[in-house]
């Protein structure tokens, strides 16, 4: 039996209930999802990141590849939480037409990387973007993850109480710690990592810190525009399609698309900036956005199948 969806997309769900609504999957579909790893943010809340597979009981995937998605890195982003469950939703409960999408993969997703600030977000500040650790210094806190990871980590602001502040040292989170240990439990078979972020209307691949563009950029540009063109064919919404640097005014170091394929030699590396009027959009809208956004994902899926760069022919093993 499926979820009433109205209650899970007709609103913004807590991280209390993020969390029952995947350990309820889990429960009901024990053939499918499990509950891949867990981690704890500063404040103690429980991260949960779950596994989809039609081969969910053997704990080394042979021959497969890895798609991994995570959302919430940004507190105020809630709009992306509820993108990631419903991508849960549609692999888990609606698995018979989406089986094409199961072929090859297992999906590996993280649907709130940021809980503290999220729930900060929610209850306190709407605006609020980092993590919740206090900093020590002019009563400062949090640190933006999304500058965290080491890559080019020394680029950005070094403020303690800027929105993008980068933290004291690479990997000073734990919220981010968490995210660079599922991508090592992951090697050698993750091929696609998706970030989700909101609300710029853009699909954007590495890299952040710098103008030079990775050597398969035109690989990931066709993932990137296979997506965008999915969505404006059937939803009229269009998204711009490029390198994360050809969006930013500055550079940026630290980012996670860029730790993703420049370090842990993911060679796909995608960050979508999903279409929706603002950070939190009306209740009345997730369900329309969170449609649009998984046309886009499975597009981006897809078209990884006809890429140069991934062969399913090679038998490896992962975890």
């Amino acid at each position: 039996m499926s979820h009433d969806l109205s209650s899970i997309f007709g609103r913004y769900l807590s991280h209390e209930e993020v969390n029952h609504y995947l350990t309820d999957l889990v429960q009901k579909y024990s053939n499918k999802i499990q509950i891949f790893s867990s981690a704890h943010s500063f404040e103690g809340r429980e991260i949960h990141t779950i596994r989809i597979s039609p081969n969910i009981l053997q704990k080394k995937a042979n021959g497969r590849f890895y798609v991994l998605i995570d959302a919430g890195i940004h507190a105020r982003e809630w709009i992306t939480i509820s993108v990631a469950l419903y991508v849960v939703h549609q692999l888990v409960e609606r698995d018979a037409i989406n089986s094409r999408l199961l072929r090859n993969f297992d999906w590996i997703i993280l649907p709130l990387l940021n809980p503290d600030g999220y729930e900060y977000s929610r209850e306190h500040n709407k605006m609020w973007r980092k993590t919740r650790r206090p900093l020590g210094r002019d009563r400062c806190v949090g640190v933006d993850c999304n500058r965290n990871f080491n890559v080019s980590w020394g680029i950005g602001t070094p403020q303690y109480c800027s929105l993008v502040y980068r933290g004291e040292r690479p990997f000073s989170e734990c919220e981010t710690r968490n995210v660079r240990d599922i991508f090592r439990m992951l090697r050698p078979n993750c091929r696609f990592y998706l970030s989700l972020h909101s609300h710029a209307k853009a699909i954007l691949y590495p890299r952040a810190y710098s103008r030079t563009l990775p050597q398969n950029w035109k690989h990931q540009h066709e993932v990137a525009q296979a997506g965008a063109d999915a969505i404006v064919g059937a939803c009229g919404v269009k998204y711009r399609c490029g390198s994360a640097s050809s969006f930013l005014n500055n550079a940026v170091g630290g980012s996670s698309i860029d730790y993703a394929h420049d370090i842990e030699k993911i060679p796909f590396a995608l960050v979508m900036e999903i279409a929706s009027k603002g950070f939190h959009p009306p209740a009345e809208d997730i369900a329309r956005i969170c449609q649009e956004s998984w046309i886009g994902i499975q597009a981006m899926v897809m078209q990884l199948a006809v890429s140069p760069r991934i062969s399913f022919t090679r038998s490896k093993t992962a975890i």
